[in-house]
């Protein structure tokens, strides 16, 4: 099992400075450790990713510098939860390495497996133990295929992990457009790296505005019935996100009837900060369509926006990253 050499002290959460702090990503069992594994393309700044799983084959073929098995014999958890759930019990020690200097956790974990649903409750319990700042989980629920019981269970365990964890983003099989095992797995892939991805930047990239880690902490503390946050993207020409902006609505699961069920908002814009040969101002334009949508909303909706310049990006092209909970 590979030891820790991370000697960062832990920073007083009133006192972040993006450059000094300490973040991870954890996946737990072999398909969150794949999808962690392809995180690595983002760069994520002062970011450890890390995997734990029971397969010793599968740790074998990742190419993450951070790898940890779970048990001894390596061959797997055979989708025996309790048996994933007593193994990575001797994990804690080394988890706890892990996590005492970090700010901020994303565990990523795909539900219906035996070592990431008897895992998950216990890594994120250490990280309450160890007081990180803020404990996210992104999971996927597995697709009814699988059986509905499969699916209860999973269900039944993202309840019991929305006491302890300050933020749960769910990605659902059942809910995704795909024709095929291989195009659902691929998807439900991606979308669970870009949710990571895109909430991870909100704290670590630096922003146009002021806004970091306290805000985000904001968004998830603030008044609201759940700890399920709803994450959706447009991206594409000003006047492609004005008019979807307008109609912002059909976006929104369908637990909110209307805007005013939103009780938390973060809106946060990308594009490429190229200056324009004419007058106009796209951004400016976009802020205000984003503006008159939103101002429809009951007063006790708090709403955060932030932007990025993002240099890779088509001058033109515009990217909206939109997190919600509902009242």
């Amino acid at each position: 099992m590979e030891e820790n050499d991370s000697t960062k002290p832990v920073f007083d959460f009133f006192d972040f400075q993006p450059k000094t702090c300490s973040f991870s990503i954890i996946g737990i069992g072999g398909g969150a450790g794949r999808i962690v594994e392809k995180m690595q393309k983002y760069e994520l700044p002062d970011t450890n990713l890390y995997v734990f799983g029971m397969n010793k084959k599968e740790m074998r073929e990742l190419s993450l510098a951070h790898k940890y098995l779970i048990g001894t014999d390596g061959l797997g958890s055979g989708k025996d939860r309790r048996l994933a759930e007593a193994e990575c019990k001797k994990s804690l020690p080394c988890l706890k390495q892990i996590l005492a200097d970090k700010l901020v956790s994303i565990f990523i974990v795909c539900l219906g497996g035996g070592t990431g649903e008897g895992c998950i409750k216990h890594f994120l319990q250490k990280a309450v133990d160890l007081k990180v700042k803020v404990k996210l989980v992104v999971a996927t629920l597995p697709h009814s295929s699988e059986g509905m019981e499969k699916r209860r269970n999973a269900v039944k365990l993202l309840g019991e992990l929305e006491k302890i964890a300050d933020g749960i983003f769910v990605v659902d099989y059942d809910a995704l457009p795909c024709h095929t095992l291989s195009e659902l797995f691929e998807e439900a892939n991606k979308r669970v790296a870009n949710i990571a991805n895109s909430f991870f930047s909100l704290i670590i990239k630096h922003s146009l505005v002021c806004f970091d880690l306290n805000d985000v902490r904001s968004f998830l503390g603030y008044h609201s019935c759940t700890k399920f946050i709803d994450y959706f993207t447009l991206s594409g020409s000003v006047d492609y996100l004005k008019a979807e902006l307008k109609n912002i609505r059909k976006f929104l699961p369908a637990k909110y009837v209307s805007l005013e069920d939103v009780s938390n908002l973060i809106f946060a814009l990308y594009y490429n900060r190229k200056v324009d040969d004419d007058d106009n101002d796209p951004v400016r334009e976009l802020l205000n369509v984003f503006h008159d949508c939103i101002e429809m909303k009951q007063e006790s909706t708090q709403i955060k926006w932030t932007m990025f310049d993002v240099p890779t990006m088509p001058t033109g092209i515009f990217r909206i990253d939109i997190f919600t909970k509902c009242n």
